[in-house]
């Protein structure tokens, strides 16, 4: 077999590692492969050559290939709704007790389990402190002193 043909199989091969792993690293050592292909079969009486293009050209295809990849395939994380509500103001609705796991606050127009570390009773103002699923976690605003009570 020619030297050119272990090239493309080689190149072929790192194709393939990349599609079972996704990760787009072997996609440039395969390019490299087959540009050396190219030069081994454009220059077969050259031994050093087809190694000489396949180190250049994967060098340059992983620098200027990776960071363009990296930036297709990985998306900017996107606050969701829930997100939002980290930090806001809201209303107790329902007295909030930690002995009994009760409480409801309203936050904005929407209504929500809430949880804290004290009593809390109706009608008093309260700042979310995290989400946990559909349970606002809460502390009273007057006593708040969490990152988020700075803001």
């Amino acid at each position: 077999m020619d030297t050119y043909g272990i090239w493309i199989i080689v190149g072929v091969i790192c194709l393939i590692i990349d599609l079972l792993s996704a990760t787009l690293f072997m996609l440039w050592v395969g390019g490299g492969c087959f540009i050396a292909a190219l030069v081994s079969w454009l220059l077969p009486s050259i031994a050093w050559a087809p190694w000489a293009a396949f180190v250049v050209s994967t060098s340059i295809l992983l620098y200027f290939g990776r960071p363009l990849a990296r930036r297709l395939v990985e998306q900017d994380v996107v606050p969701s709704n829930v997100d939002s509500v980290v930090g806001q103001n809201g209303i107790v609705l329902e007295a909030i007790d930690p002995l009994t796991n009760t409480g409801r606050v309203r936050i904005g127009s929407d209504e929500w389990r809430a949880r804290a570390d004290e009593r809390i009773e109706p009608g008093e103002k309260v700042r979310v402190q995290s989400i946990e699923g559909a349970t606002a976690i809460v502390a009273s605003a007057g006593r708040d002193t969490g990152p988020e009570a700075s803001s």
